[in-house]
């Protein structure tokens, strides 16, 4: 038998010259589809370098925002000069400071409040707000500043109506006693005083939160009225 009857048959192509060679293809071979793979992720790059392009155009513009409106801020602030105002109290009404059942003590305390704004450009917008006054820890009344716009180089004295009940233990009471006998009363007068700042009466600017305390020192706290404050020491704070 010769070497031609274990020889491939005709028409036979093997795997290598398929592969490498100049054979035809096998059925359904398609060199395209590989091709078309990298053109995918060529596109996917395309798109990431926009988006990054994109992103660092938004970053320069919003610090283009942030410069412009930082520039304003100083111009306005060497233009206009402003100056912190100042607050104080001129003198403290009893209305009715009593005992009532289960140690109960109802206080109704006015409390004159002098607000100096001495900017002449700038006025204060004085928002709903909370004045407190406490006794040895415990708080005796509160009210408010009636809320109002305050023109530039302006004084204004407030009337500030506190009134209040709250539970008076037998140890206060005799601590508030030796107090009254000596004419020495220790109060802390809280304000949390929210203020808009308006300039030339037509730009509202940011509203920001005035913190004050006050510790006062009174000569006594009868019904009808007028403590002398012997001493008083104010601590300021502000949230933005």
């Amino acid at each position: 038998m010769t070497s031609e009857a274990y020889g491939p048959p005709k028409g036979y192509v093997s795997i290598e010259k398929q592969e490498y060679g100049g054979y035809p293809r096998p059925y359904g071979y398609n060199p395209r589809r590989r091709r078309g793979g990298f053109g995918l992720c060529g596109c996917l790059k395309c798109l990431c370098c926009c988006c990054g392009s994109c992103c660092r155009c938004c970053i320069y513009i919003i610090l283009f925002i942030i410069i412009v409106l930082v520039a304003i801020a100083v111009a306005l602030y060497y233009l206009i000069k402003p100056i912190v105002p100042s607050y104080d109290f001129e003198g403290i009404e009893v209305n009715s400071f009593e005992m009532r059942k289960d140690d109960m003590l109802y206080t109704d305390i006015v409390v004159v409040v002098k607000a100096e704004n001495p900017n002449e450009d700038i006025g204060m917008d004085y928002l709903k707000n909370e004045v407190t006054v406490i006794y040895s820890g415990a708080k005796l009344c509160s009210g408010e500043i009636p809320p109002f716009l305050q023109p530039g180089k302006n004084i204004t004295n407030i009337n500030v109506e506190l009134k209040g009940e709250t539970k008076f233990t037998a140890q206060r009471q005799n601590r508030f006693m030796e107090d009254q006998h000596v004419g020495k009363i220790p109060l802390l007068v809280t304000v949390k005083l929210p203020i808009r700042f308006v300039i030339k009466d037509f730009i509202h600017l940011h509203k920001i939160v005035a913190n004050v305390n006050c510790s006062l020192l009174v000569d006594k706290l009868e019904p009808n009225s007028k403590p002398s404050i012997l001493d008083k020491d104010f601590t300021y704070g502000i949230d933005f």
